[in-house]
């Protein structure tokens, strides 16, 4: 692997075993996971397991392929111009590129939230209900335990409970945020992707969310793609390092960043380089 000398030199010899070792409670699994943007190649032979319940940070700087690989575990990358996968990404034993993959369904199940809130200029009640809609729920009953059930699973009930039928627009970036937590958790997934979830946020906002992310764990199984190491450092159980495509290393988070294996990886999260 190519590296500048900001990446203070060639990297050391990484045994594979140190790009995740296989964990019997992973439902998520990445194999030799290769992407092209018609020549370009963006990611280089991941391989990598999603602990189940735990939450897994992708760090590495601006370019890395953090987002695409994110964004590859519930084919949000598609209809991208030029884009190409070999290998596997296995949920449940399952390959999500293999055939008769109903994708509607798959990002049912694995659902993410973007980088900035992106609630719908609906009312705080028709966004959480908006996906069981979708999913053919139309009782007034059913609807409602499932908007109340989700805005009580982000922190968000004792706040809304009476302005439900308010837009969702004219909340707090926080609130939008934790709205869009709560939509994504009224079709039941069971893994949530993040792609820099509180980069739209200031530091109490950030610190709200991520508390609501050590409590959705003890249900779901997270991956947040990050640029903040502290963030990272606080709030995640493992963390994996990316450099120029290639998952450089993937441990446990405290062995990361006070313990790191590789030259490069101790080069980023001390900052000598990123």
């Amino acid at each position: 692997m190519s590296t500048s000398a900001a990446a203070s030199g060639s990297p050391s010899a990484r045994p594979s075993a140190s790009l995740g070792a296989s964990s019997p409670a992973a439902r998520l699994r990445v194999r030799d996971l290769h992407v092209h943007y018609g020549t370009f190649h963006a990611l280089k032979g991941i391989t990598l397991d999603f602990p189940e319940r735990k939450i897994t940070s992708i760090i590495g700087p601006s370019g890395c392929g953090k987002s695409t690989m994110l964004r590859c575990l519930n084919r949000m990358n598609d209809h991208l111009r030029g884009f190409r996968v070999k290998g596997e990404i296995l949920f449940d034993g399952r390959d999500i590129y293999g055939p008769g993959i109903d994708v509607d369904v798959l990002r049912k199940q694995v659902g993410m939230v973007f980088q900035r809130p992106n609630p719908f200029p609906l009312s705080v009640f028709d966004n959480v209900a908006y996906g069981p809609r979708l999913h053919g729920e139309s009782r007034k009953s059913s609807l409602a335990a499932i908007v109340e059930r989700s805005l009580r699973s982000t922190g968000l009930w004792d706040e809304m409970s009476d302005r439900l039928g308010e837009n969702a627009l004219a909340l707090s970036a926080e609130q939008q945020q934790r709205l869009c937590v709560s939509r994504l958790l009224a079709v039941e997934p069971e893994v949530l992707l993040m792609d820099e979830p509180c980069s739209a946020l200031d530091p109490i906002a950030t610190a709200r969310i991520e508390e609501l992310m050590q409590e959705l764990k003890e249900s779901y199984t997270i991956v947040i793609v990050t640029h903040n190491m502290q963030q990272a450092g606080r709030a995640s159980d493992h963390c994996g390092f990316m450099w120029l495509g290639e998952l450089v290393e993937f441990g446990e988070t405290e062995q990361i960043f006070t313990n790191p294996r590789d030259k490069q990886t101790e080069g980023y999260v001390t900052g000598r380089f990123g």
